[in-house]
């Protein structure tokens, strides 16, 4: 049936294409049960009964009901029960399905047979349950990851790590102290990449970020797979978030609060660069934009963005304060390893 609840035309159609009945006696049957026939028709007038002779297509089953040359398909373990009586529409007013005559009821005493079961003999493929299984045109395309598979961590890594103190003497720094008769009020140690801070994950979900909804759910989790899902919080935003985050429901808007100092900030947007037509006051401009990196920086956040433009796009201002790591298969290790040290040494001069 049509999805709408009534039987059209091209479900009879479709029933047609799939039983491929034998004889015209057959198809015009089909399409009085369908409903696709005058109500004259359909409803014969009063003193006609519905013998078997009616209908050519179904038979009642028995000894003497099918033989070896009858053309006309029987139904096994089947009972035929009379018609029941409708009573006639009035001029002018349809007639629903449940209310159109049925010349023969078909019930299964059997039982349904199993999947496993093999069909009898005679059985032809395609018809009955074939006919209403749905299948699906074609399967969703896999999503294409914007980096490659093999650095798509390390570059994360390099977006999400910081540089903290190890354990291991820093010869060299020492070396330059002493020879510079520098007073050592601490000893000089070296510094690693680590990812202990966490991060804060600034996920856009304006109109100009629409096209990349599968990229950003593979940047939630790659994100949580490096600096660890109990580490990273987690915010959504409309135009920028100093307009206001999202936690968890859609419906409660929170203010925006920078992490602690030294948690590199990711923020996964154009930052306004991609402006949809009527999209109104619902985009931020660059002077918004720039505004709500100079409250992040102040706070002694590194922000690092993750945007489907090149960095060229935007402006030198903006590339000095935001590393820009672009969504693109010929980025490397290195590009990110030197866009992200390049903002923090910058925030270590404010």
């Amino acid at each position: 049936m049509s999805a709408r609840g009534e039987v059209c035309l091209g479900d009879l159609v479709r029933a047609l294409a799939e039983l491929r009945p034998r004889d015209p006696a057959t198809a015009l049957r089909m399409a009085e049960l369908l409903g696709q026939r005058s109500r004259e028709t359909v409803n014969p007038p009063q003193g006609q009964g519905s013998s078997s002779a009616d209908h050519p297509a179904v038979r009642p089953t028995g000894p003497s009901s099918a033989g070896a040359d009858d053309p006309v398909t029987t139904f096994p373990e089947a009972v035929v029960l009379p018609s029941r009586a409708v009573p006639k529409a009035l001029p002018g007013e349809a007639v629903s399905l449940t209310e159109r005559s049925v010349g023969f009821s078909v019930t299964s005493l059997g039982g349904l047979r199993g999947a496993s079961a093999s069909p009898p003999e005679g059985h032809r493929p395609g018809a009955g349950a074939d006919l209403l299984r749905r299948t699906r045109v074609a399967a969703e395309p896999a999503h294409e990851p914007p980096w490659k598979p093999d650095w798509a961590r390390g570059i994360m890594f390099a977006t999400v790590s910081t540089s903290v103190e190890s354990r291991e003497l820093d010869q060299s720094a020492l070396l330059r102290k002493v020879a510079r008769r520098e007073a050592l009020r601490a000893v000089p140690r070296r510094q690693r990449l680590s990812t202990r801070r966490g991060a804060q994950l600034l996920l856009d979900h304006g109109a100009g970020m629409a096209p990349f909804q599968d990229d950003r759910t593979w940047v939630h989790d790659l994100v949580g797979s490096i600096a660890g899902r109990d580490r990273v919080e987690v915010l959504r935003f409309r135009g920028t978030p100093g307009r206001g985050v999202v936690r968890r429901g859609p419906l409660v808007r929170e203010r925006y609060r920078p992490p602690l100092p030294g948690t590199p900030v990711v923020l996964f947007s154009d930052l306004g660069r991609m402006r949809p037509p009527f999209a109104g006051g619902s985009t931020a401009g660059p002077e918004e934009w720039r505004a709500f990196i100079d409250v992040v920086l102040h706070s002694g956040c590194p922000v690092v963005c993750l945007t489907p433009y090149d960095p060229a796009d935007y402006t030198a201002a903006l590339r000095r304060r935001v590393a820009f790591i672009p969504f693109d298969r010929s980025i490397s290790l290195r590009h990110a390893r030197q866009a992200t040290s390049g903002v923090r040494r910058w925030l270590e001069r404010l």
